[in-house]
This record gives C-alpha cells, structure tokens and sequence, in this order.
C-alpha cells in the first residue's frame, strides 16, 4: 500500500477506561495516521494482549488492589483507586 492509497479511516479496539471486557470498544471508524517526513505507516494484520494490557484495563496497578489479576480480570476491581491505577 502506498501512500497515495491509504485509506482514511481503519478499525480496532480502543481502551476506554478501567474495569471489565466493557471498557474495551471496537471501532470501525479510526482515523488512520498520516506519516510525517521520515514517518513510517504499517498496516497490523493481528496483534496481541499481554498481561500489562489486561492489568492495566482492570486497574490491578492501583496501589489498594492487593490480591491476584484472576479476580479482576471480567470486571474489573470494584476497590481500585483511579487516581492511582495507571
């Protein structure tokens, strides 16, 4: 794809905030990046979750939040504190 080509917009999950799956939003209409001089843009066919992703959403970093990501991990932790969960 060149960039004469590209298209304007792209689609993807986007983060919305801590707590469960339902913070995490599929979205058809992002607007694809413009590259700059000496910019790069590469078309992702498949991407992975890592445990950082998935602590982070359900806010396992937050300094009250003790006990293990299992328990978190649909819907997040009811006693986080988001001030400091990031």
């Amino acid at each position: 794809m060149t960039f004469s080509n590209l298209p304007e917009q792209m689609y993807g999950v986007v983060l919305t905030g801590h707590g469960g799956l339902d913070k995490l939003e599929y979205r058809t209409d992002l607007t694809v990046p413009q590259p700059q001089s000496g910019e790069v843009v590469i078309q992702v066919a498949a991407s992975g979750v890592n445990n950082t992703d998935i602590n982070t959403r359900i806010g396992w970093y937050s300094k009250s939040v003790t006990g293990q990501t299992n328990a978190g991990a649909e819907s997040g932790f009811d006693d986080f504190n988001d001030d400091d969960a990031s």
